[in-house]
């Protein structure tokens, strides 16, 4: 779930909302400077679907205990990282292969990062054991050595960095960052790329630039509950609330920011 704060609390937004708003995004995705998403349809899928698992854990009456506040995304436990992403790339092995392999690479590098932290933490290693088995398998590379780094075919990993494109330019958006610097940004399949800047005002109305967009104006909504920011008491607490709390949908916009 995903804490927007707001003047005069937060605006609670599901993970899998957020995941369907970068699949919204990245539909438009390519120009004449910026190629277009190849293979569309298994990369689009690995966009949508890339937070499928938390559709079980997204509750808005997550608690977290440490604050009493509902649990944003970014305070989950290792434990809890291993089911909730599991779940995320394992949902499409037999479908679509290839996105469940961008979803795995996608949650690979946040895992990668738990283990720099701490790196006896057992539920990470066991996913990094995880992911570099399925991901092996699918590519058909050699059997996983622990480090998939330098294995992964080059266009995959143009693919897997539009997943991220399209997860960071979404979580800019549902958070109200003012700006964003999103660097690497693939401009084609043949190694090249940029940085785009997002920048707002308001938080809801965005310029980018360059504009990798097929059009110069784009508009978008999401979902959320609004709740005043207090720490809860409980889960019981929290649920209390969240009946009596509002729905609001929030209105985006993105549009080229070419010569300002």
């Amino acid at each position: 779930m995903i804490r927007r704060k707001s003047e005069t609390g937060w605006t609670l937004i599901k993970q899998h909302a957020h995941a369907f708003l970068s699949f919204e995004i990245m539909s438009f995705w390519g120009n004449g400077d910026f190629a277009e998403i190849h293979p569309e349809e298994e990369v689009m899928t690995a966009i949508r679907e890339h937070d499928f698992g938390w559709e079980k854990k997204d509750s808005l009456t997550d608690f977290n205990p440490e604050n009493g506040f509902p649990r944003s995304f970014m305070e989950m436990s290792t434990e809890n990282q291993f089911r909730i992403w599991s779940d995320c790339f394992e949902n499409r092995v037999e479908e679509n292969p290839y996105a469940s392999v961008l979803i795995a690479l996608h949650f690979s590098r946040f895992n990668d990062k738990n283990i720099a932290r701490n790196p006896g933490d057992a539920s990470a290693l066991l996913l990094k054991d995880k992911i570099g088995r399925l991901v092996s398998e699918i590519l058909k590379m050699d059997p996983p050595d622990g480090d998939l780094n330098g294995r992964v075919p080059a266009d995959v990993l143009v693919n897997l960095r539009l997943l991220q494109v399209g997860d960071v330019i979404s979580l800019a958006l549902c958070h109200g960052w003012k700006s964003a610097r999103i660097g690497d940004v693939p401009v084609n399949y043949s190694g090249d790329t940029v940085e785009i800047v997002l920048t707002s005002e308001d938080g809801l109305n965005y310029s980018v630039c360059p504009n990798p967009f097929s059009e110069e104006f784009l508009s978008f909504g999401v979902a959320g509950a609004k709740l005043a920011k207090r720490s809860f008491e409980g889960p019981e607490d929290l649920a209390s609330a969240l009946r009596e709390a509002p729905s609001e949908t929030l209105a985006f916009s993105i549009s080229s920011g070419e010569g300002k």
